[in-house]
């Protein structure tokens, strides 16, 4: 399932999610603004499965400025991730 698919399902739910499913989405989502706003597309978040192993792999606060000072990290923990972004998010 592409990231668009699991952010439009978000909108399209009818069973009402649960807390622990609220913040997942929330980090979910602020980790695509992210990505988005530096310039990153759909196929390479789908193609290296990143929004999967960022929620994985993610211990803060959920907010966008976390998420944003975490990915030299994150990339550096996952060096597929690593390849594609490392354009995006200079050392």
């Amino acid at each position: 399932m592409s990231w668009f698919d699991k952010v439009k399902s978000l909108f399209s739910s009818d069973s009402e999610p649960s807390e622990s499913a609220i913040e997942q989405n929330d980090v979910e989502q602020a980790f695509l603004n992210v990505c988005t706003n530096a310039g990153l597309g759909a196929k390479i978040l789908d193609n290296t499965n990143a929004v999967e192993l960022f929620k994985e792999w993610y211990e803060g606060d959920g907010s966008e400025e976390d998420i944003l000072n975490c990915m030299r990290d994150f990339m550096r923990d996952h060096p597929r991730v690593n390849a594609k972004f490392q354009r995006v998010f200079k050392r």
